[in-house]
């Protein structure tokens, strides 16, 4: 009993004597948080990229959806498809200027001289990956319905 009773003192006043930490303890610690930095970093980058992403998409879609309504009223006012699309358009997106590369192709649907199908699709390059977003319809010609 007398020997536990030693040691169990001994032992308090070995832990009342070391206070502070050593330097490997803190060089772990060190390390631990920063590959734990490293990770958050890394997905704050990675949230950013989807960020200006969406961003770019959002507006792409925007102008894909326009230009299908601006093909289809062209083409019931004044009767003729429009051929001048096929340019690339400088877009600002937030504080970046994005270039859009439009692609159009108007073709007539078998078995119905009247109506035709429209794809347009919007390409750009976002840092090292290219992207296209496409759009198709069926436009009907009024012309025809008129005569």
């Amino acid at each position: 009993m007398f020997l536990f009773h030693s040691l169990g003192k001994l032992i308090r006043l070995n832990l009342r004597l070391k206070f502070g930490f050593t330097l490997m303890e803190i060089m772990v610690t060190i390390a631990i948080l920063s590959v734990g930095i490293v990770f958050v970093f890394k997905a704050l980058l990675f949230s950013l990229d989807q960020i200006n992403y969406l961003t770019t998409r959002l507006y792409a879609t925007t102008i894909l959806d326009n230009r299908v309504s601006e093909i289809e009223r062209r083409l019931r006012i004044e009767q003729t498809l429009p051929f001048d699309l096929n340019h690339p358009q400088i877009a600002k997106i937030g504080k970046r200027e994005v270039t859009l590369k439009e692609e159009m192709n108007i073709n007539t649907v078998e078995d119905y001289p009247d109506v035709f199908k429209l794809d347009l699709s919007l390409s750009w390059q976002q840092g090292q990956r290219s992207i296209k977003l496409s759009r198709s319809a069926y436009i009907l010609d009024y012309a025809h319905l008129k005569k």
